[in-house]
């Protein structure tokens, strides 16, 4: 598992390989908002709703769940399950092919 500081790190590292001068970096602060502003910004397009698409990584897609009327066994009684938003998640190929290329190693 990888935590935000750390990835917010890896970007910061990875930005400022080609940078000659001190003054051409990009400072890790700087990344750490751009990060910040990205996630708060997909939270919110979740929370309206809306689907988001990032070509080359993959999908996320806000389906609603029906209300449904399930069946407890240990108690033996019927339960009532509110329908409810959920998050899902669609890879895209490239990147499912390249996980599965590294899992074969």
């Amino acid at each position: 598992m990888i935590y935000k500081a750390e990835l917010i790190r890896r970007v910061w590292q990875k930005v400022n390989v080609d940078s000659i001068g001190y003054k051409d970096r990009l400072k890790q602060v700087d990344v750490e908002t751009i990060i910040n502003t990205f996630l708060k910004e997909m939270s919110q397009c979740m929370i309206d709703e809306e689907d988001i698409n990032i070509r080359g990584f993959g999908k996320f897609v806000s389906n609603v769940r029906k209300a449904r009327i399930g069946y407890d066994q240990y108690h033996k009684k019927k339960m009532y399950f509110p329908g409810r938003r959920v998050i899902k998640y669609y890879i895209a190929k490239d990147v499912d092919q390249i996980i599965k290329k590294e899992k074969k190693r």
